[in-house]
C-alpha cells in the first residue's frame, strides 16, 4: 500500500478491488503470525479500502477462518482480522468461530482434507455462512 499512488493506482490494484467488488461476500482464511494476520493479507484490505470513501468492502457480508500448526488455532488472527473488518463495516458471521488447530494434521500429503469432524464442522460453518451471505443481501447490506 502507497496512499500516494490512489490517484493513478497500478493494474493489479485495479484487479483486486474489481474481485472484490464483483463478489456477493469475501471469506478470509489467514495463517497466524504473532497473534495476527499476515502483512500480505493486512496489505491487500488496505489497498482494497483505499483510497478513503471508496472502499470496496462496504457492506460485504464476510467470515473469517484463521488456522495455526499450534494448539490454538489462530485465535488471535481472527480476532484482529475481525477488528479491521468492523472498521471496514463488513458485516462478519459471529458463529461459528473457526480456528484450525494443528491444522497440518487434517491433510494428506495431496492436500486433501482427510479429518472427518474438520469436514464435518466447516461443512456447517460454509452452510452457515451461505445463509448469512443471502440474509445480507436480502436486506441490501452487501
Amino acid at each position: 500500500m502507497n496512499q500516494d499512488l490512489d490517484e493513478n493506482p497500478p493494474q493489479p490494484w485495479e484487479a483486486l478491488r474489481q474481485s472484490i467488488r464483483s463478489a456477493s461476500a469475501v471469506l478470509f482464511i489467514t495463517p497466524e503470525y504473532n497473534r495476527s494476520v499476515p502483512g500480505v493479507l493486512k496489505n491487500a484490505i488496505d489497498i482494497a479500502s483505499r483510497p478513503y470513501g471508496h472502499s470496496v468492502f462496504d457492506a460485504k457480508p464476510a467470515a473469517i477462518v484463521s488456522h495455526s500448526p499450534g494448539a490454538v488455532g489462530g485465535f488471535g488472527a481472527n480476532h484482529a482480522l475481525r477488528q479491521s473488518l468492523s472498521f471496514l463495516n463488513m458485516p462478519t458471521l459471529p458463529q461459528p468461530e473457526v480456528y484450525l488447530a494443528n491444522v497440518a494434521s487434517m491433510f494428506d500429503d495431496a492436500g486433501t482434507l482427510t479429518d472427518a469432524s474438520a469436514r464435518g464442522f466447516l461443512t456447517t460453518f460454509m452452510t452457515t455462512f451461505a445463509a448469512w451471505i443471502g440474509k445480507h443481501a436480502a436486506t441490501g447490506s452487501g
